[in-house]
């Protein structure tokens, strides 16, 4: 593990590049590449990563961290990476970027132990800037999905740096972050995943695209053993790139080139 001196000085330059960034990035590169939840899974970040770079843009789409075997690990190679392809390299916000996921499923107590309260501190102000949603041709691409009170990519554009605790601080972050499509309903519905959280369905989907000029959707957020999964009839994909998770995944990651998304594996 790197230096705690070396660790904090990675981390404020990451808070300063995030900070300067826009909360929905655009991103104009020929061919993108899609990476969903990593969890720690540092061997998937890496294989995708060895795959791609060179000739892809590469929007990772959040969860870097909690549950997997390489969480500190994960996270400080792709900060790595993103300040050395700052252009290249878009880290969004995931639900796991957050103190309320992380002192639940590990990453907290893995950062504490390895080093201090203060560090992972650190951490906290790291994922309070980072972006929540980037924008490449007419495809949006985020964690969650749509917020009930979303109407607009000027009200993703407009949301305040440095939300801490999305679940104390802003119920429009929140849901960016851990709402869930869903076939069951046509509008909103309660999630399973707790209070202030939602699904949203084909309309609520629909509503937004029309009114925004969004052709598809891509977000992460969901585990599926086949690695991905589509919805309303081929507009939302949703996408999972870690390959252990309590079970056997066959994670996939996904590229936009030429108006075509297609699924590719890890």
């Amino acid at each position: 593990m790197i230096p705690r001196a070396k660790l904090l000085h990675l981390l404020n330059d990451a808070y300063e590049t995030f900070a300067h960034e826009d909360q929905l990035l655009k991103v104009e590169f020929d061919r993108v590449a899609f990476v969903g939840d990593t969890h720690g899974d540092l061997e998937s970040t890496r294989s995708v990563v060895s795959k791609e770079l060179e000739k892809s843009a590469m929007i990772f789409l959040g969860d870097y961290v909690d549950r997997g075997p390489k969480q500190l690990e994960n996270i400080i190679y792709l900060l790595e990476l993103k300040l050395d392809h700052p252009d290249r390299i878009i880290l969004l916000r995931g639900n796991h970027e957050t103190p309320l996921a992380n002192r639940f499923y590990g990453f907290e107590s893995v950062v504490t132990r390895m080093y201090d309260s203060k560090t992972y501190g650190r951490f906290t102000e790291v994922f309070s800037v980072m972006p929540y949603a980037a924008l490449t041709g007419n495809v949006l691409a985020l964690h969650g999905g749509i917020a009930r009170k979303l109407r607009s990519l000027d009200d993703i554009r407009n949301l305040r740096k440095g939300i801490v605790e999305p679940y104390r601080e802003s119920s429009l972050a929140l849901e960016i972050l851990w709402n869930d499509p869903s076939e069951d309903v046509e509008w909103f519905g309660p999630s399973i995943r707790g209070e202030g959280i939602y699904v949203f369905g084909p309309r609520a989907y629909e509503s937004f695209a029309r009114d925004n000029n969004i052709d598809f959707m891509v977000r992460a957020h969901q585990v599926f053993t086949k690695g991905y999964n589509w919805y309303f009839n081929g507009k939302v994909l949703s996408i999972f790139s870690a390959r252990h998770y309590g079970l056997k995944i066959d994670a996939k990651y996904a590229i936009l080139e030429g108006g075509v998304l297609k699924v590719e594996r890890v």
